[in-house]
This record gives C-alpha cells, structure tokens and sequence, in this order.
C-alpha cells in the first residue's frame, strides 16, 4: 500500500484558479467566435466550438511546440508550420476572448461588433481590467500544459 501524497492549499489554489480561468477562456472564445460570425445556426456553433477546441488545444500544448530547438532546415518546416498554427490560434484566442469580455461589460450604443468600437465603448478602468482578464485567461491553458505533472510548490516556492 502506498502512502497517500498530500497536496498544498498552494497547489489546490493554483490548479482551481487556472482551471476556472481556461473554463472563463473557453466560455469567452466559443461566444467570441459567435459574436463575430453574427449567426445563430447549426454552422455557426459547430464553427465556435470546433475553434474553441482547436484553440484550448495549441494553447495547452505550447510547452510542448515551443521545447524543441531545431536550427532552420527542410526537415524542420512541420514544427514551422505547427508554430505558425499555433501563432494564429493564440491570436484568434486573444481577439475571440477580448471581442466577448467587452461585449459582456461595454455598453455600445451603436450595437456594432468589432473589436475597435467594444474597446472604446468601455471606460479606462474597464479597459483595463477587460485587457488583464482577457491575457491573464488566455495563458491559462498554457499554464496548466506547463505545470501538468510539475510539482507547483517547488516552483513557487
């Protein structure tokens, strides 16, 4: 029998932090996809949630893209591209996530969707804590991947 492992309040904090903020990631993503594509059909929903996952995917897997050194050869243009893949993810993540948070706290009287006139309709103090929410649960994921199987405490402490 083997003893029982004891987890740190620390280790159980850092985990349920990082996983309700990849969930609220997951949450803002999906709806920003549906935001931006303005739809509200069988197309529209299986397009967010297939980019959601694609998305929450590269991003939980970023350890693993980025680890490997490879000098700039023919038979390094796959992890280019899955690099490349993974650049434009990210991006897509951050602007999905922004395009939803502002919408969930601007107050736009011109309805419109784009990120540039969400963005100005929230007040500096809004922006502010919109922008930080948005990046903080973007890089969740990419927390959680890197920590998985890492012994929190030691790196915290």
């Amino acid at each position: 029998m083997q003893p029982s492992q004891t987890i740190s309040l620390r280790t159980i904090v850092v985990w349920g932090a990082l996983q309700l903020s990849a969930l609220w990631d997951l949450v803002t993503t999906g709806l920003g996809i549906l935001l931006i594509l303005d739809r509200l059909n069988l197309v529209a929903i299986s397009l967010a949630l297939i980019g959601t996952l694609i998305v929450v995917a590269f991003n939980f897997s970023t350890q693993a893209i980025w680890s490997r050194r490879q000098r700039f050869t023919v038979a390094s243009l796959p992890l280019l591209g899955v690099r490349l893949v993974w650049l434009i993810a990210l991006l897509v993540d951050l602007w999905t996530s922004l395009t939803c948070n502002a919408w969930f706290i601007g107050e736009s009287a011109s309805d419109s969707l784009a990120l540039r006139d969400l963005l100005a309709s929230l007040s500096p103090g809004q922006l502010i804590i919109v922008v930080f929410v948005t990046l903080m649960t973007g890089i969740s994921p990419m927390l959680m991947g890197y920590l998985h199987n890492r012994d929190i405490d030691s790196i915290l402490h």
